[in-house]
Order: structure tokens, then sequence, then C-alpha cells
């Protein structure tokens, strides 16, 4: 039987979800991915280019992609969003059958200050974003979290300004029952 293990990381960009996964997946010895990597976003867009031109088509190459990459009996950190920039530059919540076909085992959710996250992108991508599109997605963020979460009847748990301490715990009890 082939046994699907995804904890579904999400976060807007720059919040901290490559950082935290790579403590996790260290502590864990979980493997971790990047819906980018996934996506082989090099490939269809630039590597600073935050902006989806085409949403389903995206969104259909990370489930193909996945479905290629994901072996049985092993733990995945998959760290992606719950929004991403448009192409017109605004945020846009992704489809629920995306996270239907990921199916999740559970929701982690980073988030930071917009501040800091503004600030990282500017020194990690070279670019500027405005505060309030990175404060209105941080808040599409969280709601569409949480939506997801419902709906797929999965646990969703917070990770605020990076403190894994409490995530850290539960993931002790995940293992061990598994």
């Amino acid at each position: 039987m082939n046994f699907r293990e995804i904890i579904f990381v999400g976060g807007i960009h720059a919040v901290g979800k490559g950082t935290v996964c790579k403590e996790l997946a260290q502590k864990f010895d979980f493997e971790h991915l990047s819906a980018s990597q996934v996506l082989k976003w090099n490939e269809i867009s630039d590597l600073k280019n935050k902006k989806v031109q085409n949403f389903s088509s995206t969104q259909d190459r990370l489930l193909t992609n996945l479905n290629k990459i994901i072996e049985p009996n092993k733990t995945y950190l998959l760290d992606g969003h719950f929004t991403l920039l448009n192409s017109n530059g605004k945020p846009e919540k992704i489809d629920e059958s995306t996270f239907i076909g990921i199916q999740p085992k559970f929701i982690i959710l980073l988030t930071c200050e917009p501040q800091i996250i503004f600030e990282r992108l500017k020194q990690r991508d070279d670019s500027v974003y405005k505060l309030s599109v990175l404060e209105k997605m941080q808040q599409m963020e969280i709601e569409h979290a949480n939506y997801i979460s419902k709906k797929l009847e999965i646990p969703l748990f917070k990770v605020i300004d990076g403190n894994t301490s409490s995530i850290i715990e539960h993931l002790k009890n995940y293992e061990n029952t598994n």
C-alpha cells in the first residue's frame, strides 16, 4: 500500500519556511521540498519573479511533479503558499483542489511581522514590495490556511516569528504514533 506522508508548511514569501523546514528536517529526518523546487520554477519563471501568470497550470504542474517525487513510507515537509501574487501583483488564493491533491496530514503555518518580511524580501530578492500588499497577503494566507484545515479536516499549527518549540513537541508525539 502506498503510504503518503506530507506535512504542508505554508507562509508568504520570506516568512522563514526554508529555515524552519531545514530545522525540522534535521531534527526528525524528514525530506524537505519547496513548492518552487517541485514546480521547477526556474524552468517557468525568473527566480526573483514572485508573480504567477497562470494559477491553474502552475498548480497542476505542482501536483504532477509532486506525485513523481514522493516515495512511499517517507515523511515530507512541503513548503509552499496558500496565496500567491497573480500577474497583476495582487494576492490570490490557491484553489482548494491543490491542497486536496497534496493530501497533507497537517499544516504548519508560519507568520511574521510584515515589516520584517518586507526587509527580508528587499535583501533577498533585491525587490521592493508594498508593505500593504504583504500585510494583505499574510492575512489572506492565515484565512485560507484556516479554511483549508477545516475543509480537509486536518490540524493546523501556527509558528510565529520562527518559534518552533510548540510544533517540535507535536512532531515528537506524531513521530511516536507513526
